[in-house]
């Protein structure tokens, strides 16, 4: 028969059912009865006829059954009512139901919400023009042996001008400023590039032109969200000027909304070419490149390792251990997040592993308590693909339908993990549920189903009829395998959470200790004003002193209101947005190593600043009103730069000069304690402090630090009101020291939550597990134990009986979950602080718990145990 011909033929079939089962009943009948015919003519008499086509062919019922089974349509109509048999079987049993489909639901919506995240992020493409040739160049340093995300201005220059893989190179350098406009200021991303940053994202502005090389220092462009905020529009933007550092920028073009490089930017002021900075030892830049078509990232590097031997033989001082990298613009945006989001998803897919554990040791206990309809079907001729299939296609609805439930929980639960987030996460923004992921979802669920199938399937696949009809689960007569199964899939279950506990343990005691660090300076009580120096066209031209005697009147004013103790600015707030670090030479110190030069943070301070903050006066003095631009240079610095630089001499009176803006020395007055500048995370390091009168350069950006008598917060309109007295156009924004430092924390705050999440869930999982096993077995042996009541056993035997069951199971798992933890140790080690991976204390906890949660499992059946009834049992008999 041609195909076509068996494709009318089965449809046919399959909509003129009753027909064609009469057609099959009639050519059936026909068959039994030419073959009677047959027979007679043979010379039988009709009965015997009958019995020899009833002995030859089998019953006519059995051979229609048989007949039937034939033709694809025949097996669609086998798989329907197979179907309907599972849903109505999972219908009469709501509570097997609801529990597998929970526990599917929860794995899966775990790890569709975590990929969701890890396919936006990691995997696809950026939303830039030709972002597979975008790339990103970094400075890889001997001295500190490891690679820093920016360049000096003149190896920017050089790889432009040299390297021929490379089709554009721009450098640019920014962040969080004030932008003054006509009538308002407003705190936005800026960023200062050159004009061939346009051609690296082969930009094109949707009002206005692009800036090129002559319009530097005085042109910007903005993105279309900025100009309609602030303008109305992106015609109306062009044409307008706004002040950024104190000077005037003309809006020029209008970016596309979807375009915010790098970090949000909003604003980019045209830059020229050639890098202010001359410095081959100030990496004041970063820098992005287009690759060439037909060149590829490992080319690049080739030819870029050339030019870094070329420049170490030319300036061999300045560029002694320097070698320049060049990644893909992806992987610079996203190498810091990798390995959070990917221990996330592991986490993810331990859950999952655990739930389908779970319902695959559901699926085993349905199969056992089924064991007689199989053995019957078995009996009565099945095969064994036909025994299998009604197992197997409950287990697919279940999986299918716990998968649905796992889809749209996946939906808040992507919304509270973007709400969690770290604001660091990069392209938070774009994360979203799409085809992508969906499928994904239901590949996943298709897998969870077959894999939780397929050992329940198999054991009902060989099911011996005569052993299972034998059996009696009432007197507790059942096959000796049927339990193990059961208690190593429970088992695994509790190795799996085991390890998730461990990681949550380890990473919690982390925040913990970052938590209860010392800081070197006190949080609380603090308001934090960003604040930049106003910029109109009045005051254009005004120097940078007269900005350090606006914020000074300012502090004076600030001091005056209720609630207000201590008022000072900085440049270089610990855990604030501005700062900057680098090298510094000292007169009358230790030995100076050329492999590994002085280096420190930065930080530029009004009087006061110490006392303000909380930071400790070791010796010496602090900054006075008479540190003025005309007196000599000043300077103060941390115990850890004195220790590093001077030893157990005196530092007082000893001169110290740096690159932040001056080459002149300067005297240490002072030493004050040492702090964590960046976050809790980091040890106390050295740190160089500066008058801000002597550096008003780097006074018009600051923060404004308050400590308070009242609730920070609480003074935001009375500190408005003196801001807007001053100058109405100080871009200011108002937080407070608390809260920078749990910003600083974001990240591990977000790793410890979540993995603290999932060890929750594999704990309740576990237990319902182990809760599933014990209470089974108890029903099992609900005989066993009668009778050992009626010959007088006591209920605590009982009970331990039981309990010993579950600790049993619970301490192998745990013993295999300290295996596998060991194994998997270095992927949290780089993420733990003050905790070793195999913390003995750790351990033990999670060990404990896990006891106890198994123990809390089989607390229940235990009791049950121990309240059967010999009569009642024996009476079952």
């Amino acid at each position: 028969m041609s195909l076509w011909r068996q494709l009318s033929y089965g449809l046919r079939g399959l909509l003129q059912r009753r027909k064609r089962q009469q057609d099959l009943a009639d050519e059936v009948a026909q068959f039994y009865e030419d073959a009677e015919a047959d027979l007679r003519e043979r010379g039988l008499t009709p009965e015997e006829a009958r019995r020899t086509v009833r002995r030859n062919t089998g019953d006519m019922a059995a051979a229609r059954d048989h007949a039937s089974e034939y033709g694809w349509e025949n097996w669609i109509k086998i798989l329907s009512d197979d179907l309907r048999f599972a849903a109505r079987q999972l219908a009469r049993h709501p509570v097997f139901t609801a529990t597998a489909v929970l526990t599917l639901a929860l794995g899966i919506g775990a790890n569709t919400a975590i990929f969701t995240v890890v396919e936006r992020v990691l995997l696809a493409p950026l939303p830039y023009n030709n972002a597979e040739r975008l790339a990103f160049l970094k400075t890889y340093r001997s001295q500190i042996g490891r690679a820093i995300p920016r360049m000096t201005g003149p190896d920017v220059v050089d790889v432009r001008e040299q390297m021929k893989s490379l089709e554009a190179v721009s450098l640019y350098h920014g962040g969080n400023m004030g932008v003054q406009l006509a009538n308002h200021a407003a705190y936005t991303t800026v960023t200062m590039a050159d004009a061939n940053f346009a051609r690296v994202f082969s930009l094109r502005p949707v009002a206005g032109r692009l800036y090129n090389d002559a319009d530097a220092g005085h042109a910007a462009l903005v993105s279309e969200r900025f100009a309609r905020d602030n303008f109305g529009t992106a015609q109306a933007a062009i044409g307008q000027v706004m002040g950024v550092e104190g000077d005037p920028a003309e809006i020029v073009g209008v970016l596309p909304a979807g375009f915010d490089y790098p970090n949000g930017a909003q604003v980019w002021l045209a830059a020229p070419l050639m890098p202010q900075s001359k410095s081959r030892t100030s990496f004041n830049y970063k820098a992005v490149a287009l690759v060439r078509k037909g060149t590829s990232l490992a080319e690049a590097q080739s030819e870029l390792d050339t030019l870094t031997a070329r420049l170490q033989t030319a300036y061999p001082k300045d560029n002694h251990g320097k070698a320049l990298k060049i990644v893909s613009l992806k992987e610079s945006l996203t190498g810091e997040s990798r390995s959070t989001l990917m221990l996330l998803w592991a986490a993810a897919g331990l859950i999952l592993l655990i739930a389908c554990v779970n319902v695959m040791h559901l699926e085993l206990v349905r199969a056992i308590e089924r064991q007689r309809e199989l053995a019957i079907r078995r009996a009565l001729g099945s095969s064994r693909w036909r025994v299998m299939q009604p197992v197997f296609l409950e287990s697919i609805l279940v999986a299918l339908i716990g998968g649905t439930a796992g889809i749209l929980l996946a939906f808040p639960l992507v919304r509270v993990l973007v709400a969690m987030a770290p604001k660091e996460l990069p392209r938070a923004s774009e994360i979203h549920l799409n085809p992508w992921v969906l499928g994904f979802a239901f590949a996943l669920s298709v897998a969870t189903a077959v894999i939780s199938a397929i050992l329940p399937a198999m054991k009902a696949a060989k099911v011996d009829p005569a052993e299972a009809l034998k059996s009696d689960s009432s007197r507790g007569i059942t096959r000796r395998n049927t339990g193990f199964m059961r208690d190593v899939l429970v088992i695994a279950e509790i190795a799996a959470t085991f390890v998730l506990a461990i990681g949550a343990g380890l990473l919690l005691r982390t925040m913990m200790t970052l938590q209860t660090n010392d800081m070197g300076y006190q949080t609380r009580q603090m308001l934090v004003v960003d604040a930049d120096a106003p910029a109109t066209r009045e005051i254009y031209a005004i120097d940078s002193s007269h900005v350090v005697g606006l914020f000074n009147q300012l502090f004076v004013n600030l001091r005056r209101l209720p609630g207000v103790e201590h008022v000072a600015g900085v440049m270089g707030l610990p855990t604030g947005n501005y700062g900057s670090n680098g090298y510094y030479d000292v007169q009358g110190g230790l030995p100076v190593d050329p492999e590994h030069p002085a280096w420190s943070n930065f930080t530029v301070a009004s009087p006061g600043y110490f006392a303000t903050i909380g930071i400790p006066l070791k010796r010496g003095r602090d900054f006075s009103s008479e540190d003025t631009h005309e007196s000599a240079m000043v300077a103060i610095i941390s115990e850890s730069l004195a220790r590093q630089s001077f030893g157990d001499s005196d530092p007082i009176g000893k001169q110290i000069r740096c690159g932040l803006d001056s080459d002149k020395w300067m005297t240490v007055v002072g030493v004050v304690g040492d702090i964590r500048q960046e976050s809790p995370a980091e040890k106390p390091g050295p740190a160089l402090y500066m008058p801000m009168t002597q550096h008003p350069f780097y006074a018009n950006q600051i923060h404004i630090v308050l400590r308070t008598a009242v609730k920070p917060l609480s003074l935001m309109s009375a500190v408005e009101e003196q801001i807007v007295r001053t100058n109405p156009l100080i871009a200011r924004r108002y937080t407070t020291l608390d809260a920078l430092l749990d910003k600083s924390l974001a990240v591990e705050r977000f790793r410890a939550a979540l993995i603290a999440s999932f060890a929750g869930i594999g704990l309740l999982l576990a237990m319902l597990g182990v809760y599933g096993t014990v209470a089974y077995s108890v029903a099992q042996r609900r005989f066993e134990f009668g009778v050992r009541m009626a010959f007088g056993a006591k209920r605590e035997a009982i009970m331990q009986s039981v309990l010993g069951h579950a600790v049993r199971m619970a301490s192998i798992g745990i013993v295999v979950g300290v295996v596998l933890s060991a194994a998997l140790a270095r992927l949290v080690e780089s993420m733990l602080v003050g905790v070793r991976p195999t913390d003995p204390i750790n351990l033990i906890v999670v060990a404990v718990l896990i006891l106890i949660t198994a123990l809390g499992a089989a607390l229940a059946p235990g009791w049950s145990a121990t309240r059967v009834s010999p009569m009642v049992a024996l009476r079952a008999e």
